[in-house]
């Protein structure tokens, strides 16, 4: 082995780290230096923003919610106002500059719920694109194939559809974690090496990126824990909103601000969801706004459902054990990325495991020498009085006799 393939190794491990350096092709590590400024020599510029106070322009934005609240409305009400001109609902008299949209939809068809949504929200839709894959010929056939896209290798293709459309000013990405390819949305390092080649696009082109989530199960504590995956989605975000229904009224959603970095705290606000008839399509639903502000935070939002959960008999229990579940539904993980998870999201390991007996989940070893892997136990794995199983031993797989498996029933 050469002494330069030596110290890419050394500089590179064979990890998942995102932020391992990465050697340039051609270029000697010896001649690698640090790119300096002096910050006498920055001239100081004001935040410019898409929706002032709210969304900034260059930067990325967050917007969490539980399915059926109109998140996903939201982002095509925005494309409505950016297309048009419109004024933003809490800034009436203030048209905004006009400008292009591009759209990345993950749950939605383009011709029956997006392009008619925008028409009911009054949308320029000659200036918004969506983008539907990512196009390429088959070696094997010559046809032209379509494959999902990636974040991850895809960033191209994205600043092809911005320069496509024309004065870009907003991208929506809905929901983020659909387009991260094989990049695990649970890992914080991870998910920052895809999500910072994302927000330096934005710096480039001077445009808002928002990324659209849903909520975990996880019970209690800050609304900024509450977005699905590793809490470097809100972390990257300059900008994050939570979406919930009013405990008061359910027809009524409230937009409620999480972060903000570049301004103050804004109010948040509400909104309705009314449906109209457009050309072809009955019962169209859109975003009616509501003048005034709210004054409640997502933290108090968050506190609120809480104390509805424990109304309901809710504990913390049921809403980890919810969880927890949630995160086997698609296989085996092992309990040490469980473990990271649940710090991620505020739960203590103690009451994971507590979930994992209740849940009937047997740790199972994937070899010998190798890990242990927790998965949902098979349908109908329960016994007579449908009673989960229980371990014997107060010890984790991990914590006593080595990899011992733990004695279960």
């Amino acid at each position: 082995m050469t002494l330069e393939r030596d110290v890419s190794k050394i500089l590179n491990p064979s990890n998942d780290n995102a932020f391992a350096p990465q050697p340039i092709r051609n270029v000697p590590h010896a001649e690698a230096k640090p790119k300096i400024v002096r910050l006498s020599d920055v001239t100081p510029k004001p935040v410019r923003w898409l929706w002032p106070g709210r969304f900034p322009l260059a930067k990325l934005s967050l917007l969490a919610g539980d399915p059926g609240l109109g998140k996903s409305m939201i982002g095509t009400d925005m494309a409505a106002h950016v297309s048009t001109g419109t004024p933003w609902p809490d800034r009436r008299d203030e048209p905004i500059e006009p400008g292009g949209v591009v759209l990345l939809s993950a749950e939605d068809d383009v011709d029956d719920t997006i392009r008619p949504r925008l028409d009911a929200a009054g949308a320029d839709t000659s200036r918004i694109i969506a983008i539907q894959g990512m196009e390429f010929d088959d070696a094997g056939t010559g046809m032209k194939r379509t494959r999902s896209f990636n974040l991850e290798r895809d960033l191209p293709g994205l600043e092809d559809a911005i320069r496509q459309v024309g004065e870009c000013r907003l991208v929506v990405i809905d929901p983020v974690s659909a387009f991260m390819g094989k990049t695990d949305s649970h890992r914080n390092a991870e998910v920052r090496g895809v999500l910072a080649p994302l927000g330096e696009m934005a710096g480039r082109f001077g445009l808002a990126v928002v990324t659209i989530t849903h909520l975990t199960k996880a019970y209690g504590g800050k609304a900024m824990y509450r977005a699905t995956g590793s809490l470097a989605f809100t972390a990257a975000a300059r900008a994050a909103w939570l979406v919930v229904a009013d405990k008061d009224d359910p027809s009524r959603r409230l937009m409620l601000h999480v972060k903000s970095n570049l301004a103050r705290m804004p109010d948040g606000l509400a909104y309705r969801i009314d449906s109209k008839a457009i050309v072809g399509v009955e019962d169209v639903p859109y975003l009616l706004w509501e003048d005034e502000p709210v004054t409640m935070t997502a933290d108090e939002a968050v506190a609120a459902e809480t104390r509805q959960d424990h109304d309901r008999g809710l504990g913390r229990g049921e809403a980890t054990v919810e969880w927890l579940a949630n995160q086997l539904a698609d296989g085996p993980v092992p309990p040490r990325e469980l473990e990271n998870r649940a710090r991620d999201k505020g739960l203590s390991w103690a009451s994971v495991k507590r979930a994992k007996q209740r849940l009937g989940i047997k740790p199972r070893k994937t070899g010998f020498g190798k890990g242990w892997l927790w998965e949902l136990p098979a349908e109908g794995a329960q016994n007579a009085e449908g009673a989960q199983s229980i371990a014997l031993s107060t010890f984790g797989e991990n914590e006593h006799l080595g990899d011992r498996e733990v004695t279960e029933l």
